[in-house]
């Protein structure tokens, strides 16, 4: 059975029960597998420093939608210091030139034509198993 990012949250296995949410594939980000992630991938860093600090300010897991909301803040704050300025244009400027920023939902680069800033790799296919979120390779 394949579902959509909006089952991407802990809470979704919770409630369905492990057994009813077994072999379920969607796609989701690297926040909900940061410990499965390479060494080596440019998000696990940011991914496990935000699963670690909203651990420890709430008690549970953070969920993918937090996460999108973690990483706008991150797009703007990279480009405030980039564009030097709080004038609307330079602002949006200096968001299209983003390029390689590392977030909880993929690693962002923007043009004036590219305003998502994802490639296919942002794109993580997960399935639950055992209660837990898994990579399927």
């Amino acid at each position: 059975l394949y579902q959509s990012h909006g089952v991407a949250s802990k809470g979704f296995i919770d409630l369905a029960g492990a057994e009813a949410t077994e072999g379920v594939r969607l796609p989701g980000t690297a926040l909900l597998v940061g410990d499965l992630l390479a060494g080596d991938d440019p998000q696990k860093p940011v991914v496990q420093a935000y699963i670690d600090e909203y651990q420890a300010a709430y008690g549970e897991a953070p969920s993918t939608f937090g996460g999108y909301a973690h990483d706008a803040f991150a797009i703007l704050a990279d480009a405030l210091a980039r564009a030097g300025s709080t004038d609307p244009e330079d602002i949006r400027d200096a968001i299209e030139q983003t390029s390689g920023l590392a977030g909880t939902t993929g690693v962002v680069t923007m043009t004036p034509e590219d305003h998502l800033g994802f490639d296919l790799s942002a794109f993580q296919m997960l399935e639950i198993q055992n209660g837990n979120w898994t990579l399927v390779q």
